[in-house]
């Protein structure tokens, strides 16, 4: 296809979770779910600008989105053991969603979970409520009460732009669009203000210089001059310098797929996309007689009307329900046939939506270089690499998308595992909590669940599980000033660049610390130098050998020493954590041992305060 862009490689992914050197910019606070993790403050420590890292052997690392030659999976039933995963693990996915439901107060009112992996459906679970609410404090009466079930249908929000972006990627490989187009050579009116410039895949990944939002319903008498305001927006900044999420966007590329192809946005998902796979509960404006298996929404004070069964997004309703960045009603299974068409390269039960080369690109990051080391990640319409809600899952390519009436998909293609949980987050009020809290510990239980930490460290010792927490693991050892190093087993996946693993040493009784210089090898992922002492990111879910020479400006230390790993996390979003199994002090090259903590005595010595042995 036309205007491929080259893969970053896993070299360069873990360059970023080490986070070299770079500022990490604020992540725009407009129009986003309250607590989402997109509006991150800088790093909590400026020592995260200073950890760096420099891999060997990691480039060589297969990019796991070239799904050429992929199989043509077609989900099949399953249970947690033939999709690889551990049942034991995933029994606490229904507490998971109860906690989230009896909060006080509610995340949100129902939610339908899927979890497939490997083509098969390893996990279904339904809880709560599709109704509940007569307004924001008054519950229906009881009986009028409406269960959610796995077959409930969802507002699925702005998880709709993926079906956006999937219809102008299909435009692309049929040569009636390029990603390099400006938008204003298919819609005129875009240009005004200043957008001339603004390309194709500007919009696909957040970075044409749009605000965020402006109210369309409100502000404007017909879709006519509201589908014109959004069109004819002024920008906030220049094309490609400045990453911010809007609707604005894909509503004007689904507008630009209207123009094309000369038939309605929804008219073109159905025929192309939700037909094609099979996904025949996948619709904009469900009808009337769908509405007992539709999740409500939010009560409008201002129309007094509970939403059910039309589109919750007040832009998208004002637009008769389909529009670019909202309106897609979808149920988890039908969601997960969109997304396994995605793991088998654009195609699902011999229907192709996509080439593998046009999936490759889509979920190819493209905004790095605009939002720095701890920022956003957009490939050409999915987000990547978002700890906010894919937590344990994450990684550089782990991607999709989520919806601000709760709904969010998670996809790891290292693990070829699918994520779904829909909720109604809004039902009867988007003023109560965040449902990213419960998406962190779904994706953080199906890592577990797919054994994501190595076995061998799982004994040891963890920390990092919580938020707004320091760790300390602490020892002593005494130096004779000879050339002495600290090795362990370690496994790490932080938050990259807010949650940080460090390795000190003090000689003056903690008075002052001294970051050790480190070398971590791994015979599946290569080596990386901690020059800085301080780890952060992704870790290439590898099981590390690190080394970390005990000295301090060049001359090995001497004395009473204290040695000390420390996790810090901030106040939200977190990964699996750190995990340090076997610890020693020997001379340098191997020699002597002055403490391992595989003998017993020795690792009584150690004092873990914040850190778990033998427990996740």
């Amino acid at each position: 296809m036309s205007d491929r862009m080259t893969r970053r490689t896993a070299l360069t992914g873990t360059a970023i979770a080490l986070g070299a050197g770079m500022t990490i910019p604020a992540a725009h606070a407009e129009n986003i779910e309250r607590g989402s993790g997109r509006d991150k403050p800088t790093p909590r420590s400026a020592r995260a600008k200073g950890a760096a890292g420099r891999a060997s052997t990691v480039e060589e690392l297969p990019d796991p989105w070239d799904r050429a030659g992929a199989r043509d999976l077609v989900l099949r039933e399953g249970n947690p053991r033939s999709a690889g995963l551990d049942r034991g693990v995933l029994e606490q996915l229904p507490g998971i969603l109860r906690a989230g439901i009896e909060n006080d107060p509610p995340r949100f009112s129902g939610a339908s979970l899927l979890v497939a992996s490997r083509g098969r459906i390893a996990y279904e679970h339904a809880d709560g409520w599709a109704l509940r609410w007569k307004d924001t404090k008054q519950q229906l009466p009881q009986d009028q009460w409406v269960a959610t079930r796995q077959d409930t249908i969802y507002d699925l929000a702005s998880i709709s732009k993926l079906f956006t972006a999937t219809a102008v990627m299909q435009l692309v490989e049929r040569d009636r669009l390029g990603l390099e187009d400006t938008v204003a050579s298919h819609l005129p009116r875009f240009g005004e203000n200043g957008k001339e410039q603004v390309t194709i895949a500007h919009l696909l990944s957040h970075v044409g210089g749009l605000p965020a939002f402006t109210n369309l319903w409100q502000n404007y008498p017909d879709v006519s001059s509201r589908v014109d305001a959004a069109l004819t927006v002024k920008p906030t900044a220049a094309p490609g310098t400045q990453y911010v999420y809007s609707d604005l966007g894909l509503i004007a590329l689904g507008k630009v797929v209207e123009k094309i192809s000369g038939v309605g946005l929804d008219e073109f998902v159905r025929e192309n996309i939700t037909a094609p796979l099979g996904m025949t509960e996948t619709m904009y404006n469900p009808p009337a007689e769908l509405i007992d298996r539709i999740a409500a929404t939010e009560y409008m004070a201002a129309t007094g009307e509970l939403v059910r069964g039309h589109v919750h997004d007040e832009n998208a309703h004002s637009l008769g329900g389909v529009a670019g960045h909202a309106g897609v009603f979808s149920t988890a299974r039908d969601l997960a046939v969109f997304a396994q068409m995605f793991l088998n390269g654009g195609v699902y039960g011999g229907a192709r939506v996509l080439e593998a080369s046009t999936v490759r690109d889509m979920f190819t990051d493209r905004i790095a270089e605009v939002t720095g080391a701890g920022g956003a990640r957009r490939g050409l319409g999915p987000e990547l690499s978002a700890w906010y809600y894919h937590a344990g899952l994450t990684s550089p390519y782990s991607g999709a998308h989520t919806g601000f009436t709760g709904t969010s998909l998670v996809i790891d293609p290292l693990t070829d595992t699918i994520v779904i949980m829909l909720t109604n987050s809004v039902h009867p009020t988007r003023a109560w909590s965040t449902t990213s809290v419960t998406r962190r510990e779904v994706s953080t239980c199906v890592a577990h669940a797919l054994g994501l930490v190595p076995k061998k460290v799982r004994d040891g010792w963890h920390a990092g599980s919580e938020d707004a927490t320091t760790a300390t693991l602490e020892m002593a050892v005494e130096l004779d000033g000879r050339a002495t190093e600290l090795t362990a087993e370690l496994f790490y996946h932080l938050e990259e660049a807010y949650d940080l693993l460090t390795v000190e040493a003090s000689t003056d009784d903690g008075t002052t610390w001294t970051p050790l210089p480190g070398t971590l090898t791994s015979k599946d992922a290569g080596t990386i130098e901690a020059p800085a002492g301080t780890l952060t990111g992704w870790g290439c879910r590898a099981l590390w050998d690190a080394t970390f020479a005990l000295e301090a400006d060049g001359a090995a230390l001497e004395g009473e020493t204290q040695l000390r790993f420390t996790v810090t996390t901030d106040t939200n979003t977190r990964g699996l954590g750190a995990w340090v199994g076997r610890i020693q002090v020997r001379a340098a090259g191997g020699g002597k041992k002055l403490l391992d903590t595989d003998h017993r005595r020795d690792r009584e010595t150690v004092v873990a305060d914040g850190w778990v042995q033998g427990a996740r």
